[in-house]
């Protein structure tokens, strides 16, 4: 009743099959491999490889040119704000220097010192 579960299974047909003995490999020399012949390119072929050679630098060079087109638009661009900002800071000049000789103060002022009257009735204002 005391079976063992891990037993094996037809021993006597283990002991029956030997196993072979390895037997020694022939040594293969290796021959070299040809080598693969190189199929030539056909006129087609050819004209197209040139073709898409020509196209790469064709598109280089307008890369190129456009770079060197937007770089000098860029400068034109700063040197006209450049030139924007310059005016705009005489203009408020200007305006400045007006509002300051155009005080009324001022002018009544240099109104007695050369003997004259102001007349309000002749004084006209411009204004935008």
């Amino acid at each position: 009743m005391l079976d063992n579960t891990a037993r094996q299974l037809q021993p006597e047909e283990e002991a029956l099959v030997q196993q072979p003995e390895p037997q020694p490999k022939p040594q293969v020399t290796a021959a070299p491999a040809a080598a693969p012949l190189a199929v030539p390119f056909s006129a087609f072929e050819k004209g197209l490889a040139l073709l898409a050679g020509v196209l790469a630098v064709a598109v280089s060079i307008f890369c190129l040119f456009s770079q060197n087109q937007l770089a000098n638009t860029q400068r034109q661009y700063e040197d006209v704000q450049s030139a924007i900002t310059t005016q705009t800071q005489k203009i408020n000049n200007y305006k400045q220097s007006i509002g300051e000789l155009s005080n009324s103060e001022r002018l009544s002022a240099f109104a007695k010192e050369h003997g004259l009257t102001v007349v309000d009735g002749n004084i006209k204002r411009v204004s935008k």
